[in-house]
């Protein structure tokens, strides 16, 4: 359905950092990102819609863009994903899950898509870091795979003019004790806690939130 002016959608795209495994509804980021939008804008100003799924790569992310992101016209479109592309698994003799180039046009077939829907701002999120240090099949670690595509996601935002937050940075000003904290306890070591996904709402936010005022200025509310 088009969206009119009535107000701003904000589409949340990504994978299970984005849906909040493992965490409540009630205390995932994209939940704490909407209460600050409807405390600020007011609730019926602001439409936030999480569109995360777990497991996904940016392929997999790319071929339900047009039921998730394009069929809601969003104002606003974050972009988070990276953390299932660097994965490196058996099945695929330790080759990644997607590799760093297809990964890179992935990712810039998502934010041209997401213009050509509507968008008026696009915000691409560096991933936060973990405590997966072992190395994969592939021989490298995981972590410094998680870097690596991070660094990609910085290349995008740049290519393509878009919003970039810095989630990696943000995470890496924490000491091990405090990220710790941010993350579910092993075997998981990779997914946001309850305190992860409220720190990670901090970071974001604040990005999401000028976007929707610019909007709402230029609408005259």
């Amino acid at each position: 359905m088009k969206n009119d002016d009535r107000y701003v959608r904000v589409v949340c795209m990504g994978d299970s950092v984005t849906f909040g495994q493992h965490i409540s509804p009630t205390k995932r980021w994209t939940t704490h990102l909407e209460h600050r939008l409807h405390q600020r804008f007011g609730a019926s100003k602001v439409d936030v819609i999480n569109r995360g799924v777990s497991g996904e790569t940016t392929r997999m992310g790319l071929e339900r863009f047009p039921a998730s992101v394009q069929n809601e016209e969003p104002d606003v479109v974050t972009i988070q994903f990276g953390m299932n592309d660097c994965n490196c698994w058996q099945t695929d003799h330790g080759l990644p899950r997607v590799r760093v180039t297809a990964f890179r046009e992935n990712l810039i077939e998502m934010v041209e898509r997401s213009r050509k829907f509507g968008a008026r701002e696009v915000i691409l999120a560096t991933n936060h870091r973990t405590q997966r240090l072992s190395p994969m099949v592939s021989g490298e670690v995981y972590e410094e795979a998680n870097g690596r595509y991070s660094e990609v996601i910085r290349e995008v935002a740049h290519r393509t003019e878009s919003q970039l937050c810095d989630i990696q940075g943000a995470f890496a000003e924490l000491g091990d004790r405090e990220l710790t904290s941010m993350l579910l306890p092993a075997p998981d070591l990779l997914h946001l806690s309850e305190e992860g996904n409220l720190f990670y709402a901090n970071v974001i936010s604040p990005y999401v939130e000028r976007a929707v005022d610019s909007m709402m200025s230029e609408r005259g509310r």
